[in-house]
């Protein structure tokens, strides 16, 4: 027979799509209360702009430092997948959930689905609880063991080991902008059709007699006639219906939800494809973007520093420049004023595999 330890204090805490927090079991669980189905984010197309850039940008940028072992798990996390689409899965996950989880095998990460782990807070000490999927067997895992990456964390009682995704501040919004998606097409399908009239004047007319009026009109006015003179006796008059100027408004009024979005996310709504700010250069809103980014490399670069090794750093240089031109122009720069010499301004380009000797 077992004894229960009275000093014991165990709680168990999920993750899961998006918060806040239902909290059962007397307060000792922690269950999310789903707000956006990620699919349904997804198909929204401001969202998918936003996660798609920054995860894009964040999986491109390759991690650098002196522990060469870890670096290798690093920068080749997956027997199953490149390394650009697994860091990309990861980000996603970051983005729509506010969490990501990874377990640390002898020679790679094992990407870990949200709905499979559980927290497992007991006398001050956190394990993971990993539930059977595909092929993995799950099991329990010291926090040593495993990658866990958040954003917003915060709370008491075990919800400060959570993250909050950007998505829980746009949930209204989301819910206007499908509202208005909805109203915009609905308004346009009844303003459309139909699209003009035919009035015959002091004529009670049959159902057949109409179809036959609509039908001689259509046939005269559409195909090799369309675009030709319109000629009518004077039984009937024809007038087109245009569409209602508020339509207009519906239209734009998605315009809005963007910049929230855009917001949430710290992407210049520039990025979205809408308006954004037409003053601002492109240099101005490159640097807003990238100062952005790092409210989700910095969560990244440090969960990996405290689980392989404090040097490890994230490589920013593809996100500031791509095609290495502001570096080629830095070095020319360097030399000319005496800076650098010739072979060294080299041995940087060579080591950033821009010429090879």
């Amino acid at each position: 027979m077992s004894l229960k330890n009275p000093f014991e204090t165990r709680q168990m805490i999920t993750t899961s799509s998006y918060m806040p927090f239902i909290f059962a079991n007397s307060g000792t669980s922690i269950v999310p209360n789903d707000l956006i189905n990620a699919d349904m984010a997804l198909r929204n197309s401001d969202l998918y702009s936003v996660t798609s850039l920054i995860s894009a940008d964040v999986a491109g940028a390759k991690f650098v430092g002196n522990n060469t072992q870890a670096l290798k798990v690093l920068n080749t996390p997956s027997h199953l997948t490149n390394r650009y689409n697994f860091w990309q899965t990861i980000v996603l996950e970051l983005l729509m959930s506010g969490n990501a989880f990874a377990t640390i095998g002898e020679n790679e990460l094992r990407y870990i689905p949200n709905q499979n782990v559980i927290l497992d807070l007991t006398n001050d000490v956190l394990t993971y609880q990993i539930t059977p999927y595909e092929d993995n067997q799950g099991g329990t895992f010291q926090a040593d063991a495993v990658l866990h990456f958040k954003i917003m964390a915060h709370g008491a009682n075990g919800a400060e080991l959570i993250g909050h995704s950007p998505l829980e501040s746009l949930v209204n919004e989301i819910q206007q902008q499908e509202q208005a998606n909805k109203l915009s097409l609905a308004t346009l399908a009844q303003a459309i059709n139909p699209t003009s009239i035919i009035r015959v004047p002091e004529a009670i007319l049959s159902p057949e007699a109409k179809n036959n009026v609509r039908s001689e009109f259509e046939k005269a006015n559409t195909g090799s006639n369309a675009g030709r003179t319109l000629v009518l006796d004077q039984s009937a008059d024809f007038q087109s219906i245009s569409i209602n100027a508020d339509v207009a408004k519906f239209l734009n009024n998605a315009i809005y939800q963007r910049t929230q979005i855009s917001k949430a996310f710290g992407v210049p709504d520039s990025y979205l494809n809408g308006q954004g700010d037409q003053q601002s250069n492109i240099d101005m809103i490159q640097k807003m973007y990238v100062n952005g980014l790092n409210r989700y490399i910095e969560p990244i670069v440090s969960e990996v520093q405290a689980k392989f090794s404090d040097d490890i750093s994230l490589d920013m240089s593809s996100i500031l420049d791509y095609s290495n031109a502001i570096l080629k122009q830095d070095l020319l720069n360097f030399v000319d004023k005496g800076i650098l010499d010739g072979s060294q301004a080299l041995t940087i380009l060579e080591s950033k595999g821009i010429v090879q000797l």
